[in-house]
């Protein structure tokens, strides 16, 4: 089968989608299928338009950025008409959109459309985004709605927005996490810390970009209401606010228990995972959080995790069961989480053997995605 994946930014870009995106076309190579993704060339310099990265031919479009990745318009289009799938990632995404549209009347081919995020724009803190974003979310969905022969979500949450609010069905795919993941031998909590001069014995981790929808800057306010000796770890690109939460945390006193590693290849980002107490997710919008692939990768070393309750979250951390659902921009609601799980050992534990029954691999989702396709021939 001839796979063709639609995605605004790829790698070298490094985010939760465009890793989704990738793990689930190499999978997908290695079940025996021919997988293309066709990506932008905004914001990747010196890199070919066109090369294989594990397995998957790369193709980059030459495209314009309107301020934001979701608004990356194609200015070209591929001449491959030999698709058998398009599988389109983000009705919020122009790229996608545009790319789906010309595509498949060249194509004809069957078109898979991943829709997340739907309507999330309302509780953006920005209310340029709030009022025009809205609008802008549900032009664009109804367009890919129009194109899909198939509509998939990764979020139950999603799921349940387009049945009631756009009187449509879809059907669950949600993102699989990589094998290894399942397999890799458990770190040394003490070799971790030694590592990155870590003091404190206990830690919390941060995984994901610096930005402040992603809430670093709750987590160092909540720090001030533990009266525990503990550190907290980020881990994660810089998305124009690590500077301002190092400043925070100085502001506040606990820059000492505050630890920026930046980008962490796989294996020591797992060894990190297996040293903590918990992952903490302290997000304040929806938009960002439909299906994390931190909460997978937690779960799969057995690991808690403590959140905010938003976006797509309490959809799959069931408070006190596999993780602390907290309240969105509140410290002291993330800290009480925080305590609990420092004095009680057993439930964190429990809490995490309960999350690893949640997660799957890559290949089995990959293999699913295929079973899907087939259907709609």
């Amino acid at each position: 089968m001839r796979i063709a994946h639609l995605i605004h930014t790829y790698y070298p870009r490094l985010g939760g989608i465009e890793r989704a995106v990738q793990y689930l076309a190499e999978e997908q190579v290695k079940l025996g299928h021919e997988a293309t993704v066709i990506t932008s060339d905004v914001g990747v310099d010196n890199i070919p338009k066109e090369e294989i990265i594990g397995g998957v031919k790369v193709i980059r479009i030459r495209s314009m950025k309107l301020l934001y990745n979701d608004l990356i318009m194609p200015l070209e289009e591929p001449q491959d008409k030999d698709i058998d799938i398009i599988h389109a990632h983000s009705q919020n995404s122009l790229f996608s959109v545009a790319m789906t549209e010309k595509l498949k009347k060249k194509s004809h081919a069957k078109v898979a459309f991943y829709f997340m995020a739907v309507d999330a724009f309302r509780d953006h803190p920005s209310t340029f985004i709030r009022i025009l974003g809205s609008y802008y979310g549900r032009r664009s969905t109804e367009r890919a709605l129009k194109t899909a022969d198939l509509i998939l979500v990764r979020s139950i949450r999603d799921m349940e927005i387009l049945k009631k609010a756009y009187i449509t069905e879809a059907t669950y795919l949600p993102d699989g996490i990589p094998d290894y993941y399942f397999t890799v031998e458990k770190g040394n909590p003490q070799k971790f810390c030694d590592k990155f001069e870590i003091k404190q014995e206990k830690i919390f981790l941060f995984i994901g970009r610096m930005h402040r929808l992603k809430g670093p800057h709750i987590l160092v306010k909540a720090l001030k209401y533990v009266d525990e000796d503990i550190g907290v770890v980020f881990i994660g690109p810089d998305g124009e606010y690590l500077n301002e939460t190092l400043n925070l945390a100085e502001r506040m006193g606990v820059r000492d228990k505050v630890y920026t590693l930046g980008y962490l290849d796989e294996e020591t980002k797992i060894h990190a995972l297996d040293s903590a107490v918990a992952l903490i997710l302290p997000s304040i919008a929806d938009y960002v959080e439909v299906y994390p692939m931190v909460i997978s990768e937690a779960w799969a070393r057995k690991k808690p995790v403590i959140a905010s309750s938003i976006g797509g979250i309490p959809y799959r951390v069931k408070d006190c069961v596999n993780g602390l659902l907290v309240d969105a921009l509140n410290p002291k609601s993330l800290a009480d989480a925080m305590l609990k799980l420092l004095k009680d050992v057993s439930l964190a534990e429990r809490m995490g053997l309960n999350g690893r029954k949640e997660v799957f691999g890559w290949s089995e989702i990959a293999r699913k995605s295929i079973e899907l396709y087939r259907r709609l021939f």
